[in-house]
């Protein structure tokens, strides 16, 4: 079973035992801010071109200040085959913050902090079987910084953002 896909277990991958992470060059790879005021983070959940086999899945994490309480997770593969995990999440900005230091989420996400290997593994449920990915708690901290700096905890606009995060998640 790939280490991407599955109930979330403690078990290491071949890379995590040799102590390599792709993803993990620095905090800040992958994470970008456009002058809309959307910011990214793309995260590389598995990459087996390595193998020949021409296989990357990544996690994007998107956030927009005019809907600052929400963060989007899309899950891709390329190539895309049915097979492959896919899908498009919708969760609060602070359970991802909460979650790099508490297991949090009941519904369709959740998230659980792994301190040994400073990781957060997210449980995605979908329409089919559940994801489950882990990445980075430096990377994903650092994206959360970033929206702070853009729209503060707090300094949302509530009613506005409210409105935008019942809609996506209504859409979802």
């Amino acid at each position: 079973m790939p280490p991407w896909y599955g109930p979330c277990s403690a078990r290491p991958s071949d890379d995590e035992r040799r102590g390599v992470h792709p993803d993990d060059s620095t905090a800040w790879d992958g994470v970008h801010l456009d002058d809309s005021g959307e910011l990214t983070l793309d995260v590389v959940i598995e990459d087996a071109g390595h193998t020949g086999r021409g296989r990357l899945t990544v996690l994007r994490f998107l956030w927009h200040r005019d809907d600052a309480l929400a963060v989007r997770l899309r899950l891709s593969a390329q190539p895309d085959h049915p097979a492959l995990p896919r899908g498009a999440w919708v969760v609060l900005r602070d359970f991802l913050r909460y979650g790099l230091e508490e297991p949090t989420g009941d519904g369709m996400v959740r998230l659980r902090p792994d301190e040994l290997r400073d990781r957060v593994w997210l449980e995605l449920e979908g329409y089919g079987r559940a994801a489950c990915v882990s990445v980075p708690r430096a990377r994903l901290r650092a994206f959360l910084d970033l929206t702070e700096e853009q729209v503060p905890c707090g300094e949302e606009r509530s009613a506005q953002a409210l409105e935008a995060l019942l809609a996506r998640l209504l859409r979802s």
